[in-house]
Parts: C-alpha cells; sequence; structure tokens
C-alpha cells in the first residue's frame, strides 16, 4: 500500500535485502529486474549506448559518433620541380600539390597550406630535397685537361713544360674549390616561422633538410613549409624525399 517505506519492495513490501519476490536489489533494474549490465530496457545506465546496449568505449554504433572528435592527419607530396632563385625570393612557400590522404579535409593542395578545424596538440613534419644549379666553373668536366694561355705557343690546351709548371694540377684543385652556402626549412604558422631547421653546405651536390616539430594549434590556423637557401637551384619533387603531414594528438582540448 501507499504506507510502505521507501527502501521496501512494492511488491512484497520488505527490506530490498530480505526480498524474495521479483523485485530484486536495489542494483538491479526496476523495469526488467536484470542487472544494468544486462539490461536491455530504457532504464539502463547513462554511460552506455541506447542503440547497442554497450560501454561507450566498446560501441561500434552510430550513436557514439556525436562523443567523438574527428581523426585528423593529412601527408602531402610534390608533384612538380620548384625553381628557387636566392636573389629574387631569398624565403619561399615550398608547394606540396599531391594529397595522399586528408582525414578531415583540412589540407589545400592548392595554396599548400594546413588549416586544422579543431584545438589540439598536432605534431608537423616537413621535408625538402634541394639541388643547387651549378655554376659556370662547375660544367667543365672532370676529365677535360687544364686550360691555359702558353706564353710560347699561344695553344690553350698546350702540354708544353711551361704550362705544366705553372697550371699543375694541384694548383688547379686549389683554385677551382667549391664554395658553400646555408640552406633552411621551417614549419610557418600564420606568418612566423615556429621551427627551423639548417645546416651548410657544398655547393653542386643535392641536400635533403627536414623539420619535425610538436605544436599547440587553434582552428583556423594558417600552417606552411618555408624554404631558403643561399644558392639558385630546384626544389625537387621526390615524394619520399619532399612532403609534408600532421596528425592530431588524443587531447582534451
Amino acid at each position: 500500500c501507499d504506507q510502505k517505506k521507501p527502501e521496501d519492495c512494492h511488491c512484497c513490501h520488505k527490506k530490498h535485502n530480505d526480498c524474495i519476490c521479483d523485485q530484486k536489489k536495489p542494483e538491479d533494474c526496476h523495469c526488467c529486474h536484470k542487472k544494468h549490465n544486462d539490461c536491455i530496457c530504457d532504464q539502463k545506465k547513462t554511460d552506455e549506448c541506447h542503440l547497442c546496449q554497450k560501454k561507450h568505449k566498446d560501441c561500434h554504433c552510430d550513436y557514439k559518433k556525436h562523443n567523438l572528435v574527428r581523426a585528423s592527419a593529412f601527408r602531402a607530396n610534390k608533384n612538380t620541380p620548384q625553381l628557387y632563385k636566392a636573389a629574387v625570393t631569398p624565403s619561399v612557400k615550398v608547394l606540396y600539390q599531391t594529397e595522399q590522404f586528408d582525414l578531415a579535409n583540412e589540407y589545400n593542395p592548392h595554396i599548400s597550406t594546413f588549416i586544422p578545424t579543431k584545438n589540439g596538440i598536432y605534431e608537423i613534419t616537413a621535408k625538402v630535397s634541394f639541388c643547387p644549379s651549378k655554376s659556370k666553373s662547375d660544367n667543365s668536366s672532370k676529365n677535360k685537361k687544364d686550360i691555359c694561355n702558353c706564353d710560347y705557343c699561344q695553344k690553350n690546351s698546350c702540354k708544353c713544360d711551361h704550362c705544366k709548371k705553372n697550371y699543375s694540377s694541384k694548383d688547379k684543385k686549389k683554385h677551382s674549390s667549391k664554395a658553400g652556402y646555408a640552406a633552411s626549412i621551417s614549419i610557418n604558422v600564420n606568418g612566423d616561422d615556429i621551427d627551423i631547421e639548417n645546416d651548410f653546405f657544398v655547393k653542386s651536390r643535392p641536400i635533403r633538410l627536414s623539420v619535425t616539430t610538436i605544436l599547440q594549434l587553434q582552428a583556423g590556423d594558417r600552417v606552411q613549409v618555408m624554404f631558403s637557401a643561399g644558392a639558385n637551384g630546384e626544389i625537387l619533387a621526390e615524394a619520399p624525399l619532399t612532403n609534408f603531414q600532421a596528425a592530431r594528438f588524443p587531447s582534451p582540448m
């Protein structure tokens, strides 16, 4: 009747611990009389999915999607070479025109820019392969003979004792030593270089530079890759060596 105590069973009017009827212990569901883990009615625990009746961490149905943050990761490669002139543009944006994948549609290959749609912690990696232009002095083959203007025979490729004495191979190596240059690659966020990797290289040799960083980004930030060098040349289109990629870490942000 209505006079029974709240803790009594509303069926046999006994304490729940002593209840012998179908209304079992308090941890059982008041609707289907089963443990909440096995409950199939609407009185299930709030941390369980209302569709597949599993814990949300084990849930695989569509209902769980609204509780997840969409995965964020992309990788882009360079598909065409990019000319570089140090005197004209000391620092240039590296163009990565081909998307390998983009889980959240956050990378724009037309402007080679990553724009995250969620705040979070991101790992970003960029790579560049660069081949400097050869100077005129480098165009001569190693097998060519020393070029000299002989005072005696007036020939350019003379083998007389005078030429051998004044234009020895040792002197040639000394005067044709190749100068070096500096080059750098940087992760640029909203117009500012955040992380930079640089080195000094010998001219006429292809080089490879890479930079990796972990940054806290805000939705709408513009992330690009910048390159600079002290020599003219060409940024090579080699997917394994010239690429741009990022992924978001799981975080409460």
